[in-house]
């Protein structure tokens, strides 16, 4: 072997240094591209998961929930109206049936008076008879006695009717009817926000959802198109296995012809692999940056669309908030105002019990009106025999009577007042005893609700916007910074040129010669069109009838472009 010979040989191992530069920046881009991916794909899962939450935190449990404590408060303040009416009622029947009694109190304090005067008149009509002397002394007793019981009557009567009358102006005052109605419409409102932010959710979640598991199918794909990088790395091993094989053979050559001839071919078929490797490599890699560059704009579409999803939101959930808690307070101050009236229910039964435990003194008025007309009866029928000196103490008597009938009368119709009276307060009592829902409870109870609601959904779209930032970030960084085809084309090409052979196609003369180059080089091949190649320069030879297929690089890919 001449000097000239190894003169017109490249130099075998620097072609071989430079293919193992080439292989490890290939190999270090494409894992650093493949983790890229990686983290990308892990972001879409988080998305997702985030998605799934902002759906689910304001889901048709809680909204039921508040709808039901939100319905059950309108039923309360329904209620709570209806109460305050049937309470006025029946506070102005008391007021009416106190009033009434007023006037009859007065009747019965007249007769009283006219009855003192009678007896008066019988002393002086009777002069001189003892027993119409003893009839006017019993008479003005009970008189006296009963004048005393219906004087304090009276005043309680009268502080009575200015309990009622002052309960009475405070419910018309309070505008109860108004308030509930202005607080129903909140909370009605309020309802029909929240079943529309979660319809609104539901479709842009679902919106999102849908883009993101294409982000998500895609960046799958590319990963899948990442194995150009392996493909490429296998190549050049095959090359550079190539080369020490070459070297090996050429080694082993018994001449120089033998080693030229060798050489020559062995070169041009590691050049002619080397030119398949570099155009495979350019036309794969330029699918991956067109997959990538079109997951960018995937990645923006989802950045959008979250955006959207969260606008507003905080807006929205905080109106509903504030709208519940207007309700609330005008809830609370509704339930104060009837804690007040409340109040003057248990004042106004607290006279009503004390006036009716008077019953007895009217009671006791008519015993008088009884007393008075016996003795009035006897009076006059001993007037009668009496003859004419008895003659003016009849009349007198006779008056009498009839006032004390009076009394009687006047004594019944406030006994029944009174007892219709009694019979109204019990009822207000009862009502104040069935008006059991709490309003600001349940009010509370669905402020709560929204409340661990809206911070739920806030959460998952914090989340959700926080994953699609980095979605769009990790992806902008690979299309940025990750170039799969800067300079390595370059560099293969450059490995290229060193070999210094054009690598045509076209089988070599004497190929039997090679036989055992071929041989030993074709079973590294784990790729079917490096066989192709080998086959069209350097023949069949012996090739091992086993050998790992893998996809050519057109099915490896045609699933990639989207």
């Amino acid at each position: 072997m001449n000097s000239d010979g190894m003169s017109r040989r490249p130099d075998l191992r620097a072609v071989s240094d430079q293919l193992e530069a080439a292989r490890s920046r290939i190999e270090e881009r494409f894992v650093e591209g493949g983790r890229a991916l990686m983290a990308a794909y892990d972001i879409v899962a988080r998305l997702l998961a985030a998605i799934e939450g902002v759906t689910g935190a304001l889901d048709d449990h809680a909204c039921d929930e508040a709808a039901a404590r939100l319905t059950a408060t309108l039923k309360g303040l329904t209620d709570l109206v209806e109460a305050e009416a049937a309470a006025g009622q029946r506070l102005a029947s008391i007021l009416a049936d106190g009033e009434a009694i007023t006037p009859r109190t007065r009747d019965m304090q007249r007769s009283l008076r006219y009855l003192t005067t009678c007896a008066m008149e019988t002393r002086i009509a009777g002069a001189g008879v003892s027993e119409f002397a003893q009839f006017a002394d019993d008479v003005d007793k009970y008189v006296g006695s009963a004048i005393g019981q219906i004087d304090v009557f009276a005043a309680k009567v009268g502080e009575l009717s200015t309990q009622l009358a002052a309960a009475c102006a405070g419910g018309k005052g309070n505008s109860l009817e108004a308030q509930v109605s202005a607080v129903s419409s909140t909370l009605i409102e309020a309802l029909e926000a929240v079943h529309s932010r979660r319809a609104g959710l539901r479709r842009l979640a679902a919106g999102t959802a849908d883009v993101a598991r294409s982000v998500q199918e895609k960046v799958g794909k590319v990963l899948s198109a990442l194995q150009v990088g392996d493909v490429a790395r296998q190549q050049i091993e095959h090359v550079q296995a190539g080369i020490a094989i070459l070297l090996d053979e050429l080694a082993r050559c018994d001449s120089e012809r033998q080693a030229d001839a060798l050489n020559q071919v062995a070169i041009r078929l590691l050049t002619a692999q080397t030119s398949a490797m570099i155009k495979d490599f350019t036309e794969q890699t330029r699918v991956v940056v067109a997959s990538i560059e079109g997951l960018a704009g995937e990645a923006e579409r989802v950045l959008a669309l979250n955006g959207k999803a969260g606008c507003g939101s905080g807006e929205t959930m905080q109106a509903i908030e504030e709208g519940v808690s207007l309700a609330r307070s005008v809830v609370g101050d509704i339930e104060r105002s009837g804690m007040l009236a409340a109040a003057a229910y248990a004042a106004t039964k607290q006279v009503a019990n004390e006036l009716l435990s008077n019953m007895g003194n009217i009671g006791n008025i008519r015993s008088v009106r009884d007393d008075i007309r016996c003795l009035a009866i006897n009076a006059y029928l001993r007037s009668n025999r009496l003859g004419a000196k008895g003659r003016a103490v009849g009349v007198v008597a006779a008056e009498m009577n009839t006032y004390a009938a009076r009394l009687g009368v006047a004594a019944e119709d406030i006994l029944q007042r009174l007892s219709t009276m009694r019979e109204t307060a019990a009822g207000i009592d009862a009502d104040n005893r069935d008006r059991h829902v709490n309003i600001v409870s349940e009010v509370d109870g669905a402020v709560a609700t929204l409340r661990e609601a809206t911070a739920q959904t806030n959460l998952h779209l914090k989340e959700a916007s926080e994953s699609g930032n980095a979605i769009a970030e990790r992806i902008g960084h690979i299309a940025r910074d990750i170039d799969f085809a800067k300079d390595l084309g370059e560099r293969l090409e450059a490995c290229r040129r060193l070999f210094g052979s054009d690598g045509h196609l076209g089988l070599a003369k004497d190929a039997e010669e090679h036989a055992r180059f071929s041989e030993r080089l074709l079973a590294v091949y784990t790729m079917a069109a490096e066989r192709d190649i080998h086959r069209a320069i350097l023949g069949s030879g012996n090739a091992p009838a086993l050998v790992v297929e893998t996809k050519e690089s057109e099915d490896l890919f045609d699933d990639v472009l989207f």
